[in-house]
Formats: C-alpha cells, sequence, structure tokens
C-alpha cells in the first residue's frame, strides 16, 4: 500500500461524521456533531442538519426542552483544557458569558443561572454565573460532577465521601449549603434530573456491583421507576440511562445498547445508541456500529416504522465479533474486527479512560487500522464500564495490574486462535500508558507497539497535575500512593523494551504531561531501542478537531507501513 492510499484511507474514515443527541430545545433535536470537521452543537431543522457554533466545543450542558438555548465551554488555550463558556441559540447566535479559564468538565443550567465545577491547581469549586458574573458557592471533592440546575437545587455526583469504591451524589443551595446523599454506603450512584420536586438517580444499591437501575428521591426515601411495559424487565440490562420527561430509556449489556420506551424495546439494530430524544410522536436516535458509521434515525412511535434523517458513506472494513476470553476467574469482554482482506498481523487495541469501553460503536482509533488491513483485538479489562460496578471498579487500588494481565490474555488469544501471527499494542491515553507498561514488562510479547498521549511516569505526573488529576490518581492508587505509582511506571521497565515503538503525543497535553514522556524517550535513546517520537504543536489531549485526529493518527499507519509494508 503506498503512502497516498493510506492518507487517502485515513481522511475518509476520520472525516466520516460524528452524531449524537443531547436532547431538544422547543422542539427541535440537539446534536454534538463533527459534521463540518469539528465537535460543535447542531440543530436538526427537518431533515437538515444546522451546525450552531462557530467555533470546537469541549462540553455542552444537558439542553432543556422548555428553552432555546444551551451552554456550553470551549478551550481557549490550545488544548490545555482551560475553558470560558459560552450559550448559543436556535438562530445560531453565540455568546460568551463568562471566562474563568477552569478546567470544567460539567455543567448545568435553568432559565436564570449556569452552574459549573471548575478546577484550579490548587483546587476544585462549584461555581454559579448570575447575570454574567460568576460566583463561587462552595469548594467541593475534586473528582465530582454537575448535573442539573433546577431554581434553587444543583445536584451532581462524585467520590464525595472518601471512598474510591463508592459514588455519592450531592444536593446544593444558591447559598452555598451542600448536601450528600447515598441510599447505602458503599453504592454507586448518579443524580442526573430534577422534576416534579424529585431528583432522579441511577443506582446499583439493590444490586450492588451488578447492576443499576432508576429511582428517584424526594429527601425521605427513594422509590424505584417502574414502566407499564415488560421488555426492559426481561432484558436485563447491565447500565442504563432513563429520560423522565421522554420516557426514553437506553439500556445497555454484553458491549451493545438498546432503545426503550416507558418499558418497550423499540426496533434498532445491533451497535450503540448514541443518545435519543422524542418529539410527538417521533423518537430521534443516533446509532453506529464498530463496522457501520454514524446515522441518525427517526422512529415513529403510532407505525413502528424507522427511516433514515441523516446518513453516512456507506464502508465496508470488517468483521465485528463478541468474545469472553477467560483470565482465570475473570471473563475479559472482547470484540474482534477482523480486516476483509486476509491478515495475520493483529493490533490488541487499549481503550482510554480507564473507565470507558469498547463497544459496538463506531470508533475513530479502530477504524483505519481495520481499513488498512489489520486485525484488531479490543479487550474490555477489569475497570472497563458497561459490566457493572464490580467489575468496573476492580483496577481501583491496581492500575496496570489485573487490567495489564487482561489485555496479555486477549493477545495471547489471539495468537492460540489463529487471529495473528505477529501482534502488538496500542491505545491513546490510559491506553498509552498500558502499551508502555506492557513492552517494558512483557517484552517477549509483542511485536511493536504505538502509545498516544501516554503515561511514562505517574508520580511525576502526580506532581504536574491539578486538583482535578491529583483526585484522579487519588482514586486511582487508593491514596497518594507514591510507591505503588512507581511501580506501576512504565519509567521503570524502560530498559526492558525490545520491540519497535510508535510515540505520539501532544504539546499541551495538560492531563498526561509531555515532560515526563520527554524523559521516558530520552531512557529509549539512552539504551539504543527502535523507536519514533512524534509531538504534535499546539495540541491537547482531547481532540475537538477532525484533523487534530488525522495528525495523531497518520503517524502510527506510516509507523506501521513501514514495519509490514
Amino acid at each position: 500500500m503506498e503512502y497516498s492510499e493510506l492518507v487517502r484511507i485515513l481522511e475518509d474514515l476520520v472525516r466520516l461524521p460524528i452524531y449524537g443527541i443531547i436532547g431538544k430545545l422547543k422542539d427541535t433535536p440537539i446534536l454534538l456533531s463533527t459534521v463540518e470537521g469539528k465537535v460543535s452543537i447542531s440543530a436538526l431543522m427537518g431533515d437538515k442538519l444546522r451546525v450552531l457554533t462557530k467555533e470546537p466545543i469541549a462540553s455542552s450542558a444537558i439542553p432543556k426542552s422548555h428553552l432555546d438555548f444551551v451552554p456550553f465551554a470551549r478551550d481557549v488555550e490550545k488544548g490545555k483544557e482551560l475553558h470560558s463558556i459560552y450559550i448559543v441559540n436556535l438562530k445560531g447566535e453565540e455568546y460568551e458569558v463568562a471566562s474563568p479559564k477552569l478546567r470544567i468538565f460539567s455543567l448545568a443550567y435553568d432559565e436564570k443561572n449556569i452552574a459549573f465545577i471548575g478546577s484550579s491547581q490548587s483546587e476544585s469549586s462549584l461555581y454559579v454565573i448570575e447575570g454574567g458574573k460568576i460566583r463561587k458557592i462552595a469548594n467541593v471533592p475534586p473528582f465530582s460532577f454537575v448535573t442539573d440546575l433546577n431554581g434553587e437545587y444543583i445536584i451532581g455526583s462524585g467520590v464525595l465521601k472518601g471512598n474510591p469504591k463508592s459514588q455519592e451524589f450531592f444536593v446544593a443551595d444558591l447559598s452555598g449549603n451542600i448536601r450528600i446523599f447515598t441510599p447505602k454506603d458503599g453504592s454507586i450512584n448518579t443524580a442526573y434530573y430534577i422534576k416534579d420536586n424529585k431528583i432522579y438517580i441511577i443506582s446499583d444499591y439493590e444490586n450492588p456491583g451488578e447492576s443499576y437501575w432508576i429511582y428517584t428521591f424526594d429527601f425521605q426515601k427513594y422509590e424505584r421507576v417502574e414502566f407499564s411495559e415488560k421488555d426492559i424487565y426481561n432484558y436485563k440490562a447491565v447500565e442504563l440511562y432513563y429520560n423522565p420527561e421522554d420516557l426514553l430509556i437506553i439500556a445497555k449489556r454484553d458491549g451493545q445498547s438498546k432503545l426503550f420506551f416507558n418499558g418497550k424495546m423499540l426496533n434498532t439494530l445491533d451497535g450503540t445508541i448514541n443518545g435519543a430524544t422524542k418529539i410527538g410522536d417521533n423518537v430521534y436516535f443516533a446509532h453506529s456500529s464498530l463496522v457501520t458509521p454514524y446515522r441518525v434515525y427517526k422512529l415513529n412511535l403510532r407505525n413502528n416504522k424507522t427511516e433514515v434523517i441523516i446518513s453516512n458513506r456507506e464502508v465496508d472494513i470488517g468483521k465485528a465479533e463478541y468474545v469472553k476470553i477467560r483470565n482465570g476467574d475473570i471473563e475479559v469482554p472482547t470484540w474482534i474486527i477482523r480486516a476483509n482482506k486476509p491478515t495475520k498481523i493483529g493490533i490488541v487495541y487499549v481503550h482510554g479512560g480507564p473507565w470507558a469501553e469498547v463497544d459496538n460503536g463506531w470508533d475513530l482509533l479502530i477504524a483505519p487500522l481495520v481499513y488498512a488491513g489489520f486485525n484488531v483485538i479490543a479487550p474490555n479489562y477489569r475497570g472497563s464500564t458497561g459490566y457493572g460496578s464490580r467489575f468496573n471498579l476492580m483496577n481501583i487500588g491496581d492500575p496496570g495490574g489485573g487490567d495489564l494481565s487482561d489485555v496479555v490474555r486477549a493477545r495471547d488469544y489471539a495468537i492460540e486462535n489463529g487471529i495473528a501471527e505477529k501482534i502488538g499494542i496500542m491505545g491513546y491515553s490510559y491506553g498509552g500508558y498500558m502499551t508502555l507498561l506492557a513492552l517494558g514488562k512483557l517484552p517477549d510479547k509483542w511485536d511493536f507497539g504505538i502509545a498516544g498521549a501516554s503515561v511514562a511516569d505517574w508520580v511525576e505526573m502526580y506532581d504536574l497535575s491539578d486538583s482535578f488529576f491529583k483526585s484522579f490518581m487519588e482514586v486511582l492508587f487508593i491514596g497518594k500512593n507514591l510507591d505503588l505509582m512507581k511501580n506501576r511506571s512504565p519509567i521503570s521497565y524502560v530498559n526492558n523494551v525490545k520491540a519497535p515503538l510508535c510515540i505520539i503525543h501532544s504539546q499541551n497535553d495538560t492531563r498526561t504531561p509531555l515532560v515526563p514522556v520527554l524523559r521516558y524517550v530520552q531512557e529509549l535513546q539512552k539504551g539504543g531501542k527502535t523507536f519514533e517520537f512524534h509531538v504534535i504543536p499546539n495540541l491537547g489531549h482531547t481532540i475537538y478537531k477532525i484533523d487534530d485526529a488525522i495528525d495523531l493518527l497518520l503517524p502510527a499507519l506510516i509507523f506501521l507501513k513501514k514495519l509490514f509494508g
């Protein structure tokens, strides 16, 4: 394959638009999309998508259906994730509301105010914007997120009682009084919606570690939300999200999701639902699979007919298969995506997070690898979401331990079953960390490695991090456990690396800073290792533009071509 063909493949696939429905404004579906080559808030007007925001955005509040505007955050410091807050309305009029230049992962709003949690180097705090002015309400534990604001109350969730293996929710008022709640100590809870003086939460407290359900809380008691149709009960979802305004449920199990209305399963294809909203008798939803790009559908509840509202180019990249690989007493849910052209070269793709997953949804990093002719093995190692809170919490206190063994077991499975004869490892963020650690701790297992936005030294990263990411590491390592951080840092094993290695990192990454990776590269050089090192200028950890994704992926594909032609 010529280099020009590689570039064409990459651009063709990466430029396929991504769509996710996040709610509605005034009976207009609102989406996050990349239809113009950048992450934007868009409105579906009839069967036409109108992009509302002018420049790439970092995050958005959940739209309020009775309003005509939605706030969002934008990175204003070249990828350093220092954010300003804006609003945009259905006319496409955009205004800057405030410029706190803090790291902002979550925000919520109502008719009058905007609430957000912002993190600086020293603290994380809950803020409210009233009349265009920012007011700090209270300091909060750094690993916290705000989810809704409704008049007097602000709600959110996080690790609020100091136990990294539980998650509580909070209710704050505008005076700064914060109360913390949990239906059961040690349970995992997300409060996300206020309606009719009740707080809607998703919790595993009745079935700890196994599955979640929806409850309401009125400050006195918790009540299960029940549905008139029974499909949702028979489906036995492990994770779910419920919109009480639309009666829509997105329920997940075994790496896929289905859509339900008031408990009745709707007719959707295999794959992943990326948001839904209901307007009149019509349900709008976005959908994709590992081998099918995103599309937006409209389903009529009266006649159960579904039509494509926004299509995408047809591509044939390969076939996806879901397996569970036994690793001791753990089953590792794994997606295997085989290229159409027979090959014996495999790539174990390690997702980031670590609290994330590879599900049966279109993946910007996986698709180009398969289309370029590689078989991809994507394990959901312990710590992944989508398989219940017990599995999700298994790598807390053990990063780079049991999760790494799951990744290696997926590698061995691929070799044993003839999926690959030569095999490497690749990942971004936490996946990049696992790539470097695997190459150093188990050097004879791998023929090559590609590490993007990786963690090379947890101790140095901790020293360089702001309050949010210090807290992230304190959750992951159960405190400031410097000995374990050192033991699980790839730089401790850099001298063992044998396989050719491609390292790709962004200059302005403040989540996984560049400086420790530079030191790791120096050690590779001293040891005479075979490696490439690519620094992408003026880019941060998060991909906001399609061109940024190409800048990150192209070195990986060129590296693979040099190895295998």
